[in-house]
């Protein structure tokens, strides 16, 4: 008998909103990938991107009429999307990341790990921790350090064996299910996923009554109005590209669709204490640095319009 092999399709379209189903939405821009944006795409992923299979597709960015969040509407298929995150961004991506790597970047893993032993007013070794999409587990192996229970979760094999490398347990889609969390971090996560609030009613159901989650995407109000001004993809600053990156960042949040989103899944917005934030960060001798950790709580939770956000189950008060 002849096997017959079903071609993937290369792009999908989605037929709702992802945050809220709903079916209207307005186009903010319409492109060809052939053309300049095949081009960035061969930049981005410094020659590995094979472009050439989208020539007769579009890049499609559009802003639900319901709920307000803009999306793009056409995404990878299971054979596009792991092409893209694993070929054309290969595993050795780690040593260029690494290279890269602020010298402060550690020690604002540190004081978020610090920021939210104190915030659950429990001992290290009491919080289970769960680092999903976690990369390369740098964040995850700082929780294990401050003697949280850690788990990681990933999609990349290379990813998944490198976290079984240095000892980091890990779990799949079903295992989390089986797990309860006092803390789940989620960063620079939900903006890739074609089915975000699938996700995130599933990441919430696996929190304890009083446990946290915190998301931290990119904040795209910024480049969806300079979207309405410029009109072209590539007319857009570096900033305002990545915020709105085809076949990458699918989902293009700020913070009132963030809120939305998280609403749907039975979660709200907390303010964190600023006391608690700033007792956890270090850095202070450095003038510049001083002046950036002095800054940053107020933006991000006094007056809270970004995408770094920390959410609570929203019947916590029933238990």
């Amino acid at each position: 008998m002849a096997v017959v092999t079903v071609k993937q399709p290369i792009l999908l379209e989605r037929s709702g909103c992802p945050s809220c189903a709903g079916t209207s939405w307005q186009i903010l821009l319409r492109e060809p990938y052939e053309g300049p944006i095949s081009s960035f795409l061969q930049q981005q992923y410094a020659g590995r991107a094979r472009p050439g299979q989208l020539a007769d597709s579009f890049y499609e960015l559009v802003r639900c009429r319901e709920c307000g969040l803009a999306y793009q509407r056409t995404v990878p298929g299971e054979q596009l999307l792991n092409e893209v995150y694993e070929e054309w961004i290969p595993p050795s991506e780690r040593e260029r990341l690494l290279r890269a790597r602020d010298v402060y970047e550690p020690s604002y893993w540190a004081e978020q790990v610090h920021f939210l032993i104190e915030h659950l007013r429990r001992k290290p070794y009491e919080i289970r921790v769960l680092d999903f999409g976690m990369g390369w587990g740098e964040w995850a192996n700082m929780a294990r350090a401050f003697g949280c229970e850690v788990y990681g979760s990933e999609l990349s094999v290379e990813r998944l064996k490198y976290a079984h490398s240095i000892g980091i347990p890990t779990l799949d889609w079903q295992q989390i299910a089986r797990h309860r969390f006092h803390f789940i971090n989620t960063e620079q996560v939900f903006e890739h996923l074609l089915e975000p609030l699938a996700t995130l009613r599933h990441l919430a159901g696996s929190l304890e009554p009083d446990g946290v989650i915190k998301i931290s995407v990119p904040n795209s109000a910024g480049a969806l109005r300079a979207v309405s001004r410029q009109g072209s993809f590539m007319a857009l600053s570096a900033e305002h590209r990545m915020a709105v990156q085809p076949l990458e960042h699918v989902n293009c949040f700020e913070f009132r669709t963030l809120a939305r989103l998280a609403a749907r899944a039975g979660l709200e917005p907390v303010r964190p204490s600023l006391r608690l934030i700033y007792n956890s960060s270090s850095g202070w001798v450095s003038l510049r640095r001083a002046l950036h950790l002095l800054a940053r709580p107020i933006y991000r939770h006094w007056y809270p319009k970004s995408t770094f956000t920390y959410f609570v189950r929203s019947d916590r008060g029933s238990h």
